[in-house]
């Protein structure tokens, strides 16, 4: 039934961030129903809609008989592009914050996992949509062209999503081996929240006989907590390759929401690797709540993150069990088909 619907994407979309969708398009529908055109998206208007090129995609799913136009909504932040929530009839959206959700827009939401950047073409596919859909923009792209196909590189360098879910032997975890590395973030909630419970972390790993690689990865001296994190900092850059492969090899590893308190691209590579996550509660929505001991182990406080990180050291049990809990959570919501069927269901599109 699946070649009945022909699926058409928005030229103007920012790839590395459309990516995973448009896997999942790919996956659901076939490569070759599913294509870029710029017919459908000239009442869209993104150029005047502030931060539309890094928030969100717009794609329409046809057949003979419905039109449905869908926006899968990625930014960071919860509030929501007024715009393309008019244009659309399903508004996907990854930050969804339901305390700060006007009554307005709940009526055509839906809430989806957090995806990341992956590889979905090779060099040549994506040289060819970067020209063609640069002549469907009539080379007038929303970015300057350097980011323009700056966007389409990136997408080349990423890892296919088959990097992610299915681990080697030489990567499966090693016993008392944790990894860690993140950005020192100069956002407000980052200085107060999110950087601070990073560095917690990896203070309670190394109270423990801990094999531990990583920590900030700094490159602004003038970053207001540059002294009070300075002897966590490294200087090291990690291949992306490499950084997946030593994660894929961390004995458990470790969540908090980030920049304006989102739903991060490690939440989603961490349960795509089927990982024991340690995390700090969630002020964002998932389409189905992780649960506590089950996929996921939450901690709010110092001694809350010692105790967690003693248990998954310790308990191997436990450890596996998360694991097996965020392999069986990702399977349900968080894989490319996975999104995207739940678009279509939430559409009624019949995909028998």
């Amino acid at each position: 039934m699946t070649d009945q619907y022909q699926v058409y994407l928005d030229p103007s979309s920012n790839i590395i961030y459309s990516s995973y969708y448009i896997k999942g398009l790919y996956e659901v529908f076939g490569k070759n129903n599913v294509t870029f055109s710029s017919h459908y998206f000239q009442e869209l208007d993104k150029k005047n809609e502030a931060w539309s090129y890094d928030s969100y995609m717009a794609l329409v799913i046809k057949n003979r008989e419905t039109l449905c136009k869908i926006i899968i909504d990625f930014g960071d932040d919860s509030p929501i592009r007024e715009n393309a929530y008019r244009w659309c009839d399903l508004y996907a959206k990854v930050n969804i914050n339901p305390e700060k959700l006007p009554e307005q827009f709940k009526t055509k939401i839906l809430s989806i996992s957090p995806g990341f950047g992956i590889k979905m073409w090779t060099s040549i596919e994506a040289l060819y949509h970067s020209f063609f859909n640069l002549l469907k923009l009539r080379f007038s792209p929303q970015v300057s062209l350097k980011n323009y196909f700056r966007s389409y590189l990136s997408q080349i360098k990423q890892l296919r999503i088959e990097d992610f879910t299915r681990p080697t032997t030489a990567e499966l975890p090693n016993r008392d081996y944790v990894f860690f590395v993140s950005s020192l973030w100069p956002h407000p909630n980052c200085i107060t929240g999110t950087n601070r419970y990073r560095k917690m972390y990896i203070e309670s790993c190394r109270k423990q006989a801990i094999d531990f690689e990583g920590g900030f990865w700094v490159n602004d001296r003038n970053h207001p907590q540059f002294s009070e994190f300075k002897d966590l900092t490294i200087s090291k850059r990690y291949l992306l390759s490499d950084y997946i492969a030593k994660t894929k090899k961390s004995l458990f590893v470790f969540n908090t929401p980030a920049v304006h308190n989102c739903h991060g691209w490690k939440l989603g590579q961490f349960l795509a690797m089927g990982k024991a996550i340690i995390s700090t509660p969630f002020q964002n929505a998932l389409p189905e709540d992780l649960v506590h001991s089950k996929n996921i182990h939450f901690v709010s406080d110092r001694n809350e993150m010692d105790v967690a990180v003693e248990k998954l050291l310790h308990d191997e049990n436990y450890r596996k069990k998360l694991e097996e809990g965020a392999k069986d959570y990702c399977l349900k919501h968080v894989t490319p088909s996975a999104v995207i069927l739940k678009i279509c269901n939430k559409l009624n599109i019949d995909l028998r």
